[in-house]
Parts: structure tokens; C-alpha cells; sequence
């Protein structure tokens, strides 16, 4: 008894685990419930390298091996637990991810100072510890996730993520590391700011169906307005869309976000060009990238535009210098969003945002107050601002431009966090910022 699917699922997520850093070794498993009922789950002791869909057994709920030569994973019953007593709940992984583990060794849970955190719950609890691979520390795991969590720390040990499909529990697993790392960075040099019981309840309301990624085969279909776009109008916007799709992945690569998180816009004339709603950047061709106008209606591309539309297009709007927006998730300039601290002028490269990167205040996400406290806050003399428990908006004239803004807002909150974890960083004075500026107002324009 196979299933072919699920057991290729559980190879490829396991390769894809130890890529993104989510594991050491052979540590961690995963497990996915296939057509018939039963569970996909890793082998044990294999590299994930080396394990092929053939080598991942099939066993029961009650965790009985069905097939496959090679031993279950030594953690079958908090999987198998877990998919029989959560029916919102289809694949399990469990990794040895360092700053949620660090967490974990601790015995502290991560609290909510980033809204990704909705992923979870209202925070990311703890197990409390007992011996791997044995049925306390799968009751433990169960109790702690309870109905209301889609992940957990497991004391001493590391994470626990489910979700309805693996490629979901996979994104909850990567959201649970990312607000782990933004609630340490925060912690190791002040007092986080967190989200109120409220905001919270929102958040998850919203959360309900947010990241349910579509695939390159989930297109919809073209809206309505479609029809008065001209084959020459939309010809135009073509290298618009493909900037989009080329600086989508390269903020993925370049570390910049996580998961599905952020988004991308260029502006031609009075339509613009947007990263596609919760589709993977790696996956996303210039057809699939968005177009909406100026008021962010959805005009062309067969995909749902971003839902932070509104920041893009009344940025684009109010902004006739700004030509593109880069936001993104950036995990050292997100801390300083986190503890709602402005990166000071540590750096001289600050002068590619101004003589400061500021803060907004927080908003939920993809609303219109969001949009608005974004745009007060560039005003017409910032490039870049951060966005309060959430992450960092950049412009430029280009996206080239804009994307190059949001590297550098990231290297300069790297290098003052560094800085303030070692002592008093030195600040540059006003004369000498203005001095920047003037020189910056043309730096990199290709001379």
C-alpha cells in the first residue's frame, strides 16, 4: 500500500527543510495524510538528501507500518496523534529550527511582536519537555496545540507545525523561525512592542484563509476591465510586470522575506504592475503578476493583486518621484519595527533612505490606514520607512532602484543592531547628513 503523492511530498519538504536552514543532520520529520487516509512520514536516520518517495513508509494512525523497507520516523506518534485528533489538520513537519529552538531551551513562549505571528495563534507556546519519540511527548504536543495553535515549541527540543496541506504546514513552520528570529533580534537589544489582545483577534480572523498559496495551476481568470486594455497598452506594461517577477525572487534569495510574505510594484503611467496575492516568488512568470490603476482597481492578469494594494497605489499616487515599491519582511530592519525604534544614522549608506529610516505606526495589514500612516510617514523626504510590528517599505524611481533602497535599509538596521549589541554606536550629525543627502540625490545613476 502506496501513495506515490504524498510520499514524493515528504521527500521533496524534507530536502527543501534542510535548504531553508529549518534543520540540522537527520534531525526533524514530517509527515503528510494521504488519499486513503493513512500517513507519508519520513524515514529514520536517513539524510534528507538521500531519501527518494520510495523510501518513505506509509504507516496507520495508530502508527503501524504498511509499507515501506526503511523504519518510520522515531516521532510516528506525535504525527499520527496529531492527524487523528485534528481533522483541520493534513501534514505535520517538525524541525530543530535554531532561533525558535532557542526558544524552545528556554522554556519561554515567542510572543506576538510581529502580525505573522497569526500563523500560530497568539503566540507560539511551549510543550513542556519529555523524552523524543515517546507517547508523553506526543500527548504533550497535542494538549499544547490544543484546537486554537497550528504550531508549538517542544521544550529543549524544537518546533512543531501542522496545517491542511504540507505546502501549508511547511509556510507555518517557515512563519514560526521568521517571528522567532524578529522577537529575538528585538529582545537582545530592548523591549519589544506587542500586538493587543484585539489587534490579535483581527489578525486571526483575517488569517483564516491568508498564505493558502496558489500554484502556477491556480490562475482565475482575467477581470472584467481587461477588455478595454488595448494588445499595445498592455505590450507596455510587459517589462513592468516581468521587473516584478525578476525582483520577487531575487528579494526571496537575497533574504529580504520568508515564505510569500511582502510585495512589488512598478508604475506605468496610470496603471501599475503587483506582485500576485500569496503565490510563491520562485513560481511567479510576468502573466501572473497583477495590474490595478491608480486606485488600485484590478484591471489585467488573471491573478488577485497583493492585498496591501492600497500602500503601492497611493504611494504611486502622492509620489511623483516614486515609480516603484519594494515592501518586504527584512529580518534585522523588521526587529527595529518590532521594538517601534527608528535605525538611526549609524551608517553613512542611510542616506539612501534619509537622514533616518523612521517608523510608522502599526495599522493591520492591507488596509487603508495601513496605506495612510505609510505614506505620512515617507512624507516627500524619506525613501524608506519601517512599518511597526510588520516590516519595511522602500521606494525608488525603478524597482531596481526601490529594491536596491530596501538592501540598503537592511544592511544599515543590521549594522546598528550590531552596533547597539556591543555598545554606543556613533551617530553622524545633521551638517554631515545633509551633506549626504545632496550627494545621494543622484548616487547610482549609472555613472
Amino acid at each position: 500500500m502506496t501513495d506515490p503523492s504524498s510520499q514524493w511530498i515528504v521527500s521533496d519538504l524534507g530536502r527543501q527543510m534542510l535548504a531553508d536552514g529549518l534543520t540540522k543532520g537527520t534531525g526533524g520529520n514530517i509527515s503528510v495524510k494521504t488519499d486513503d487516509g493513512n500517513v507519508a512520514i519520513s524515514p529514520s536516520g536517513m539524510a534528507y538528501d538521500e531519501i527518494e518517495p520510495d523510501d518513505v513508509p506509509i504507516v496507520d494512525l495508530d502508527g503501524t507500518q504498511l509499507s515501506g523497507d526503511r523504519k518510520p520516523s522515531s516521532e510516528f506518534r506525535m504525527h499520527t496523534d496529531i492527524l487523528r485528533e485534528r481533522d483541520d489538520v493534513g501534514a505535520v513537519v517538525h524541525n530543530h529550527s535554531p532561533f525558535a529552538s532557542t526558544f524552545a531551551s528556554i522554556g519561554e513562549p515567542v510572543g506576538p511582536s510581529h502580525y505573522l505571528i497569526a500563523f500560530i495563534g497568539d503566540e507560539i507556546p511551549v510543550a513542556p519537555y519529555e523524552t523524543y519519540g515517546t507517547a508523553e511527548l506526543a500527548e504533550v504536543a497535542l494538549e499544547t496545540l490544543g484546537e486554537e495553535y497550528n504550531a508549538c515549541l517542544l521544550e529543549n527540543h524544537g518546533v512543531l507545525a501542522t496545517g491542511a496541506t504540507a505546502e501549508a504546514a511547511y509556510e507555518v513552520a517557515l512563519m514560526v523561525e521568521y517571528c522567532a528570529r524578529i522577537h529575538y533580534y528585538a529582545l537582545s537589544i530592548g523591549e519589544p512592542s506587542l500586538l493587543d489582545e484585539r489587534e490579535i483577534d483581527t489578525l486571526l480572523e483575517r488569517f483564516a484563509n491568508y498564505g493558502q498559496t496558489q500554484s502556477a495551476d491556480d490562475a482565475g481568470s482575467e477581470p472584467a476591465a481587461a477588455a478595454d486594455l488595448s494588445a499595445d497598452r498592455l505590450a507596455e506594461l510587459q517589462p513592468n510586470r516581468e521587473a516584478v517577477s525578476e525582483f520577487g525572487r531575487k528579494m526571496l534569495h537575497q533574504g529580504l522575506t520568508e515564505g510569500t510574505g511582502g510585495n512589488i510594484s512598478s508604475q506605468n503611467g496610470d496603471l501599475v504592475a503587483i506582485s500576485p496575492s500569496g503565490m510563491p516568488y520562485d513560481e511567479i512568470d510576468a502573466e501572473d503578476v497583477s495590474v490595478v490603476d491608480l486606485n488600485g482597481d484590478h484591471v489585467a492578469g488573471k491573478r488577485k493583486p497583493s492585498s496591501e494594494f492600497r500602500m503601492h497605489t497611493d504611494i504611486l499616487r502622492e509620489r511623483e518621484d516614486v515609480g516603484a515599491v519594494v515592501h518586504n519582511h527584512s529580518p534585522y530592519a523588521s526587529a527595529f519595527a518590532s521594538l517601534n525604534e527608528p535605525v538611526e544614522a549609524s551608517h553613512y549608506l542611510i542616506a539612501f533612505a534619509g537622514d533616518q529610516i523612521p517608523v510608522a505606526p502599526y495599522e493591520t495589514y492591507g488596509t487603508a490606514e495601513l496605506a495612510e500612516v505609510a505614506l505620512d510617514t515617507l512624507g516627500a523626504e524619506y525613501n524608506a520607512c519601517l512599518l511597526e510590528n510588520h516590516g519595511v517599505l522602500a521606494t525608488g524611481a525603478t524597482v531596481s532602484e526601490a529594491f536596491e533602497v530596501a538592501l540598503m535599509v537592511e544592511y544599515c538596521a543590521r549594522i546598528h543592531y550590531q552596533a547597539r549589541n556591543i555598545g554606543e554606536p556613533n551617530l553622524l550629525d545633521d551638517t554631515e547628513i545633509d551633506t549626504l543627502l545632496e550627494r545621494f540625490a543622484d548616487y547610482g545613476q549609472d555613472h
